[in-house]
């Protein structure tokens, strides 16, 4: 919960600056003026000035709520991942919303009662150009959004290009780290405890004097001559010590 708390705060605070602000009066303006879909024969400017606004501020809330929800499932996919979970978290909940504004009967009774499915592939159509063109701007200036580098460990920057940023676990070797993620292994000389500092926003646990791991990479627990077990998302197991059990007990991970 701390993690969703977090990401949207962060998410919905990101939509007052002044640029986004500015964005949003442009495009009501555009909407109003050009009232598509047949609103602008349809509709008295009234009508058309309260729907189209509505429209457009529903649109944004639930755009930048895409996002935060694609930020919260999808840390372990890539860019592209996200952005797709973010074209259909926007999608579903924009479409839903402007059906349900068109069955409003101050709406409804001017022709904006659209069907769902019609809602969906008007909707379609403006997510992917609206995600598409965010997707271009980050690929070629590498502007992710505050949301999406929260979650992104300071670890991860000290990995090597192509390790990725999906961190599994931590386990000491000598005086060094040996940082695990989804796309293998690399060892970093630092102190187990200041890499755990540097792994804050992603949840985990710290399971052994040698190891920590990420919540999200364990896959199962198995037990072995008296020793318990995590086994992670990619083959490997890492022994539990009783000092740590307790709290894996308590978060229902054993």
């Amino acid at each position: 919960m701390k993690k969703i708390e977090i990401v949207f705060r962060m998410v919905f605070g990101a939509m007052f600056t002044p640029r986004i602000l500015a964005i949003w009066i442009i495009l009501c303006v555009v909407a109003v003026a050009a009232s598509p879909f047949g609103t602008f024969t349809s509709m008295r400017f009234s009508q058309r000035l309260i729907y189209w606004v509505s429209v457009v501020t529903m649109s944004f809330v639930l755009g930048f709520g895409g996002h935060g929800l694609a930020v919260i499932v999808g840390p372990r996919r890539d860019a592209a991942g996200r952005f797709f979970l973010e074209g259909l978290f926007a999608a579903l909940l924009i479409s839903t919303a402007v059906w349900g504004i068109g069955r409003i009967p101050y709406f409804a009774a001017a022709g904006a009662n659209l069907s769902y499915r019609l809602a969906l592939a008007y909707v379609l159509l403006v997510t992917i150009a609206v995600v598409g063109i965010r997707a271009i701007v980050v690929q070629a200036f590498g502007a992710p959004s505050r949301a999406a580098m929260r979650f992104q460990p300071r670890l991860a920057e000290r990995l090597s290009e192509g390790m990725g940023s999906r961190i599994l676990s931590l386990s000491v070797t000598d005086h060094s780290v040996c940082v695990s993620t989804d796309r293998g292994q690399e060892v970093i000389r630092m102190r187990l405890t200041d890499a755990i500092g540097e792994m804050e926003g992603v949840e985990g646990f710290r399971v052994h004097r040698s190891h920590w791991v990420a919540r999200d990479a364990i896959r199962g627990h198995d037990a072995a001559q008296g020793r318990v077990f995590l086994e992670l998302v990619n083959g490997a197991r890492v022994p539990v010590s009783r000092t740590y059990r307790g709290a894996l007990e308590e978060a229902g991970i054993i």
